[in-house]
């Protein structure tokens, strides 16, 4: 049985993502196998990796409350996390969790699974990356590696407030704030609302400490960061506060001629912005959304094999970087003509 050690971290959103980044490559590096549970305090609103701030966040609405705006090294949507959102973190050679980001997401998610029925309640997985009770969605999980290593994240709602989460993101416009909420109270849920009491923090980590631990076969050794991993941490702290990082990584494209559109697919919603250069001419793009892609920086490759290419190109390419790439629930045929209506 492999030993798996476990971390408790509660402090804010740079500092815990910064410790996602350092622990996958303290893992890569040959330290043992982790499970990290994290608590950020105070609450912050967190961008997937590929999205864009201004599209996603009412930045004044967050400044307002007083919360933190982040970005996580990981793609998928944007989430908030706070004291009454538990996140929990695994690190690992990608071979312990069934050799693939799918397989690792589905035992994962069995994890969340067993965390949730050891309070009576009965839950599924619902693909690519949720975790639902009767419909409503409970946990996502998201997923990145290095090599043969791999991460993959998630979260349990003890307790959440949808009301905040409409006035803070750009989910709808004023007049359609209301209908949001109701919307979304139907398709969110949360343990405390599933119970009908309020647990406390600490008896959800112990019982999903347990819940983990039997369902992906480990053994959890309490455990601290090594002297390495709490330099990298300080240093990459530094660029996950940064603003280039939270807010100049995606930035929305500005000119004359832009055009815009999005599509939703299986494998997530995606936003594209095409600046042209006179006709038949794509001047630059960008990509933004809360798909998962692998490699995951892979979307800057497209984005600069578009860039100052020939409208007719398009097609092939599109189809070249495919062939390089892993991306979930996406069909090449689909997102093609998706792009080519936005630049004919």
């Amino acid at each position: 049985m492999p030993n798996f050690r476990f971390i408790v971290e509660r402090g804010p959103q740079h500092k815990i993502l910064a410790g996602e980044e350092a622990l996958l490559d303290s893992v890569a590096e040959g330290s043992d196998p982790i499970l990290r549970f994290v608590i950020f305090d105070p609450t912050a609103v967190l961008l997937g990796y590929h999205q864009s701030a201004e599209q996603e966040v009412n930045l004044d609405k967050v400044r307002e409350r007083g919360w933190d705006v982040g970005r996580r090294p990981t793609g998928g949507g944007t989430i908030i996390m706070g004291p009454d959102q538990l996140g929990w973190e695994i690190y690992s050679e990608s071979s312990l969790l069934g050799g693939s980001v799918e397989s690792a997401i589905k035992r994962s998610a069995d994890a969340v699974i067993s965390t949730l029925s050891r309070f009576g309640i009965k839950a599924n997985f619902r693909p690519k990356n949720d975790v639902e009770i009767n419909g409503r969605k409970i946990s996502g999980l998201g997923a990145f590696s290095v090599g043969k290593y791999i991460s993959v994240t998630g979260t349990i709602l003890l307790d959440f407030d949808v009301q905040a989460m409409v006035d803070t993101l750009k989910l709808s416009t004023e007049k359609m704030k209301d209908k949001v909420s109701k919307d979304f109270r139907e398709r969110i849920t949360w343990l405390n609302r599933e119970l009908g009491f309020s647990v406390p923090m600490e008896e959800l980590i112990k019982e999903a400490r347990l819940a983990f631990q039997e369902s992906l076969g480990v053994e959890l050794l309490d455990g601290k960061y090594l002297p390495r991993e709490e330099e990298n941490i300080r240093e990459l702290e530094l660029k996950y506060r940064s603003q280039e990082w939270v807010f100049g990584l995606r930035k929305t494209l500005e000119g004359e001629d832009v055009r815009q559109g999005e599509i939703k697919l299986p494998g997530g919603l995606f936003r594209v912005q095409v600046k042209m250069a006179g006709k038949g001419l794509i001047q630059s793009v960008l990509i933004t959304g809360d798909f998962f892609v692998e490699p995951r920086r892979s979307i800057y490759d497209l984005e600069a094999r578009l860039k100052w290419s020939r409208v007719e190109d398009l097609r092939k390419e599109v189809s070249d970087w495919f062939q390089g790439v892993k991306f979930l629930g996406v069909d090449k045929e689909q997102l093609i003509q998706f792009l080519e209506g936005l630049v004919r």
